[in-house]
């Protein structure tokens, strides 16, 4: 394993919303072209392009590497990753690790996903399905909701969780949301809306959700080598640590339903590799698909004590400039939820704030951002740790 440093040299993103006149590859195109435009390096510099991605090559989507590399004029050596809603993240670790190794010293990362039609014609459930126990959870049938809505109630039972401090997660993310252009949702919503939406999975609501949506993200990657010979710009984004952990895919076999095992074990391997801990976190963009996992997240992570995630959240302290900054970019709520997307999202969004540049939502004083993405329930997690640093030899 090579010693040298990853940085990143450029991010791009499309808006998320509902495209129904584009295809997984003409959005990963449209990424990728305006990444390497924004990294001012030319097209040859990059070796190799990491796609995160549940959907593309099945359910009779074609191959996202072939139709995005023609439409982006490319002809380069491609990986599709697939973790299920976690896929973004999932192929930026695999991005860093091989430039770690060595194999390559400049790569693309792009996050990419197509799910209006799905969700149109009422397929997204079966296809969430695959990120839970298909045989005994959705078989039987379970929906991620359904299950989310137990650990919700886990949650409440166990530490007096209310159903007024999870609602104003969404309340706050879709707050932060209207300062993100590229969100789905840039409007605030009312706490009482969200009290009083229909149930959809008691106690979840109907506004309770992340929308599944279309979009695109892009990053460049390199190592501090590549950096060195090829840009005159010496403060980048670095990569300061990684972690993965995973657990028991099915609700009945995990140990506890009020924490996410694999997200502790990514954190803790995340936390090790950057030689920082929890308190040193100023920003993180985490997995809120529904609003008990950025309780879950919060806790996890060590921003607060377990069964303190919902006084911390009703007593704003993961407000923007409160103790920790949670979801800026609106989170998955607001900003729309295209699952190979989604860990991209997160990281631009960390690097913004390590920039100074996220407009109306920025952060003061940013050392230290972190992102955390999760497959499904939770039974794999992806933990990421950036700063701002110079590059050196």
């Amino acid at each position: 394993m090579s010693n040298k440093d990853v940085f990143i040299l450029g991010h791009s993103l499309t808006k998320f919303g509902e495209f129904y006149d584009k295809n997984t590859g003409n959005l990963a195109a449209q990424a990728l072209v305006e990444v390497i435009k924004s990294s001012q390096l030319p097209k040859d510099s990059i070796q190799s392009i990491y796609f995160g991605s549940m959907l593309t090559n099945t359910n009779g989507q074609p191959s996202v590497g072939h139709l995005s590399m023609f439409e982006s004029n490319l002809q380069l050596p491609f990986f599709r990753i697939e973790a299920g809603t976690a896929s973004g993240a999932a192929a930026f670790q695999q991005a860093y690790l091989a430039i770690k190794s060595g194999l390559f010293e400049c790569i693309a990362v792009v996050g990419v996903e197509n799910l209006s039609d799905y969700v149109k014609t009422g397929t997204i459930e079966r296809i969430l399905g695959t990120t839970i126990d298909y045989s005994w959870e959705f078989e039987m049938g379970a929906t991620l909701s359904s299950l989310y809505a137990i650990m919700t109630k886990e949650h409440m039972e166990k530490y007096n969780t209310t159903l007024e401090q999870l609602a104003r997660i969404p309340v706050k993310n879709h707050k932060n949301g209207t300062h993100n252009k590229y969100a789905q949702f840039q409007k605030e919503l009312s706490l009482d809306r969200f009290l009083n939406a229909k149930r959809i999975a008691d106690p979840i609501g109907k506004f309770d959700p992340a929308t599944q949506c279309d979009g695109s993200g892009a990053l460049i990657i390199a190592s501090s080598d590549f950096v060195l010979k090829n840009l005159k710009e010496k403060l980048l984004p670095k990569v300061i640590g990684i972690g993965q952990g995973s657990d028991y895919l099915a609700l009945h076999h995990r140990e506890n339903l009020t924490t996410l095992k694999a997200t502790k074990i990514a954190a803790k391997k995340a936390y090790t590799m950057s030689g920082i801990n929890s308190k040193d976190i100023n920003v993180a963009e985490v997995h809120d698909s529904y609003p008990i996992g950025e309780i879950l997240a919060i806790e996890d992570l060590g921003f607060f004590e377990r069964g303190e995630g919902g006084i911390a959240t009703e007593t704003g302290q993961t407000e923007i400039n409160a103790k920790i900054s949670i979801n800026t970019s609106g989170g998955l709520k607001a900003r729309g939820d295209p699952f190979g997307a989604t860990g991209i999202a997160q990281i631009i969004e960390i690097i913004k704030q390590l920039q100074g540049k996220a407009d109306k939502r920025q952060v003061d004083d940013v050392v230290y951002g972190l992102t955390q993405n999760v497959s499904g329930t939770g039974a794999s997690s992806y933990v990421n740790i950036f700063t701002q640093a110079e590059v050196k030899a």
